[in-house]
């Protein structure tokens, strides 16, 4: 999120990383000027948490900033804003296990983590890593200058793998048969995982994946070619336009496709006509729900 002098990055994992999130697991921020609020939301149980982050630029020190996370005091405004007219239903967890960090200068590009909140259940965090960079910029001049995009991969390092390599599914527009979903018109959001999979339709769920995985049933029914993908199952053809390149590099590769007939979201009020995207970094954290 960028505003005139700075962009705050974030990225929200769950350690360890499974048993996976909810599909009604979601996250929302909003801002003001030097200012932004993150909140971390179950539409399944209607209970959020969350923090804000002041940011302050140090003109005198380049490249250094200010920061001072607080505890998430949530308006009726902005309540409203992130959910709904009902907002008076949901309730805010509290966050007994997480006390912000001192304020603290860092540099841009430093990455902080915010260990938020952890589940009795499971024993997993939920975790923000977040940065403060330079913000984004449409252009420099006539230069168009492409948006900056934070990740940051926790853990020790490895030797790289085959079933590393990341699909990412953004601003995603899906037809059927030839037919735009038109659930998908103005989706503007992004998934990133090694499978990604999408619900449309009470068709079910397809996930997609690179690597052929024969052993859990999935089975080559399409391929990626640069921002599209497209896959036939049964009598249906399906082809996606992302919003950028699906696969890394630049040749075409073929798709492999595990399909789940019988999924379909649980929280309340779902609509089983709209579509879902979700992510994954292996299949077996999907499998295994």
């Amino acid at each position: 999120m960028s505003q005139e002098r700075f962009g705050f990055y974030w990225e929200t994992r769950l350690s360890p990383g499974t048993p996976p999130l909810s599909d009604s697991f979601t996250t929302r921020t909003t801002e003001e000027p030097g200012v932004i609020h993150r909140i971390l939301l179950d539409r399944a149980g209607r209970v959020f948490v969350g923090y804000t982050v002041r940011i302050t630029v140090l003109t005198e020190s380049p490249n250094i900033y200010q920061v001072r996370f607080e505890r998430l005091a949530m308006t009726s405004e902005m309540s409203r804003r992130v959910m709904g007219d009902d907002a008076s239903s949901w309730r805010q967890l509290p966050q007994s296990q997480w006390g912000p960090p001192a304020p603290q200068n860092i540099r841009g590009g430093d990455v902080l983590q915010l260990n938020l909140l952890t589940s009795a259940a499971t024993g997993q965090w939920v975790i923000d890593y977040v940065t403060v960079q330079e913000p984004s910029r449409r252009s420099i001049g006539f230069t168009p200058v492409p948006e900056r995009r934070f990740s940051f991969a926790p853990g020790p390092s490895r030797d790289f793998r085959t079933d590393d390599v990341e699909l990412t599914i953004e601003a995603p527009r899906l037809t059927i048969n030839g037919k735009l979903d038109p659930s998908t018109a103005k989706r503007f959001d992004d998934v990133s995982g090694g499978v990604v999979w999408i619900y449309t339709g009470r068709r079910g769920r397809y996930i997609l994946s690179l690597v052929p995985r024969p052993e859990l049933g999935f089975r080559r029914a399409g391929e990626i070619r640069g921002s599209s993908l497209s896959f036939i199952m049964g009598n249906e053809e399906f082809k996606l336009s992302s919003g950028a390149r699906i696969a890394p590099g630049q040749a075409a590769f073929n798709l492999y496709v595990l399909h789940d007939p019988d999924w379909k979201p649980t929280y309340p009020n779902a609509d089983l006509d709209a579509f879902i995207m979700g992510a994954a970094d292996r299949p077996e954290a999907l499998l295994r729900k």
